[in-house]
């Protein structure tokens, strides 16, 4: 199973505007999610960090741990959205950031059997 996100799941700029426009916006504890049904079959991923968000190691972790646990879920998702993750706080650990990720997609409604990926 490939481990990285595909080409085609990465969102460029230009997408990325028009989501944050266009988005309906949930956020629970440091994670704010956008997202936005798109006009393709496949979903898209971005991550984006407010400015100021730590030092480079920690930016890059954050992005890591956010992919991550939605490579984990994606499958349990529906088709065919567009998705942004605004980091607005500090992520304490993975664990944290796979319930808050989680969270978020069962109170958009976009996933509904949420307990088994929280452990």
């Amino acid at each position: 199973m490939r481990k990285n996100l595909t080409k085609k799941e990465r969102m460029k700029k230009k997408d990325i505007s028009k989501v944050f426009e266009v988005s309906e916006s949930i956020k629970i504890s440091c994670i704010r999610l956008l997202y936005y049904k798109n006009r393709i079959t496949w979903n898209r991923i971005a991550v984006v960090l407010r400015k100021g968000y730590g030092n480079s190691v920690e930016r890059n972790w954050a992005r890591r741990v956010i992919k991550e646990v939605y490579r984990e879920v994606k499958n349990s998702l529906p088709c065919g959205y567009d998705f942004i993750f605004l980091l607005t706080d500090k992520i304490a650990d993975y664990k944290t950031a796979k319930m808050i990720m989680v969270s978020l997609f069962k109170r958009a409604g976009l996933m509904d059997v949420a307990e088994k990926f929280i452990k």
